[in-house]
């Protein structure tokens, strides 16, 4: 891509296009642009992957999230297309402007228009505080996992900064934060879309959140748990966020979470972005074209199931 184009819910820092690429090694265009045609002739000569064809700019963020290793992007892009198989109940049957209607009553979710001095993303999650009968934390996944999808596609960064803000956290939400489906959700962003994690935020203003932190625990892989940082006040969490970037209603200068998180729920309703998803869930694997079984049975357990994953 020669730009980044304008986009309605993300802002850029100056020269980010350029930045992100120099911390990689892609400074030199040339190798960039051999890199991603290795990456779109290696996908082209897979057997097994049904979707051949993907857009250039797609390939190089993919890259990029890959630190520009195109042996861990091929790694990852295989995983991906093996879970949309796997996994059809986070990856598949996406109807994003119906499912996710009673979810964003209770949770609002959103990316924050301004990205990290160091180009690092960040997504912010808040109870609402009404219908948390309407939580569903399958659902919740699926709708980040939407949200990944359009930045996969329109934004250009290190990587992301999640927060979590416990405010509002009834005990009816407590229960449904069922660890095994966590640890599945994180391991899929993490693992097969590329999302690099550089933190975890979480904001102590619950009397459930020692339970809540005992849950994200047990749903972490060790390295990501020593990622995790837990703040007592929004003065804590403003050392690592800068206010300007932060909603109005957890002590920052931009627009309030449910503003932003409409914002966003617009944008990923799009024609052109439902589009978009749904060629994705086209991008699965025929496994009895598969050169080797040894794919399924190392992240798998046995082929075609999901049972015994282990994540570092």
């Amino acid at each position: 891509m020669e730009k980044l184009n304008p986009c309605p819910i993300l802002e850029f820092n100056d020269n980010q296009l350029l930045n992100v690429r120099k911390s990689f090694g892609y400074d030199d265009l040339h190798r960039l642009k051999q890199d991603v045609d290795h990456f779109q002739d290696w996908i082209n000569k897979q057997p097994h992957f049904t979707l051949k064809e993907f857009d250039r700019d797609f390939l190089e963020r993919y890259l990029i999230y890959c630190k520009g290793s195109i042996e861990r992007a091929k790694q990852r892009f295989d995983k991906l297309c093996t879970y949309t198989n796997q996994m059809p109940e986070f990856l598949r049957n996406f109807d994003i402007r119906n499912e996710f209607i009673g979810l964003n009553r209770s949770v609002h979710t959103c990316i924050l228009p301004k990205p990290t001095a160091d180009n690092y993303r960040v997504i912010i999650t808040t109870v609402s505080g009404a219908d948390d009968e309407l939580f569903d934390l399958m659902k919740y996944y699926r709708y980040l996992i939407v949200l990944g999808e359009y930045m996969m596609n329109n934004d250009y960064c290190h990587g992301y900064e999640l927060v979590g803000v416990s405010t509002n956290v009834s005990m009816t939400i407590v229960k449904k934060m069922n660890p095994i489906i966590m640890h599945k959700a994180v391991t899929l962003i993490t693992d097969a879309l590329g999302q690099r994690m550089k933190k975890v935020h979480l904001v102590s203003d619950s009397k459930f959140f020692e339970t809540i932190l005992v849950v994200f625990k047990q749903a972490f892989s060790a390295k990501l748990a020593k990622r995790l940082i837990v703040h007592n006040n929004w003065e804590s969490l403003h050392e690592h966020i800068p206010k300007k970037h932060l909603p109005k209603d957890l002590g920052g200068d931009e627009k309030t979470m449910k503003e932003l998180a409409e914002m966003d729920f617009k944008a990923i309703s799009t024609d052109e972005h439902i589009a978009a998803v749904k060629r994705m869930e086209g991008a699965t694997t025929d496994e009895s074209r598969r050169p080797s079984a040894k794919f399924n049975e190392e992240y798998s357990g046995t082929p075609g199931s999901f049972k015994t994953l282990c994540v570092d």
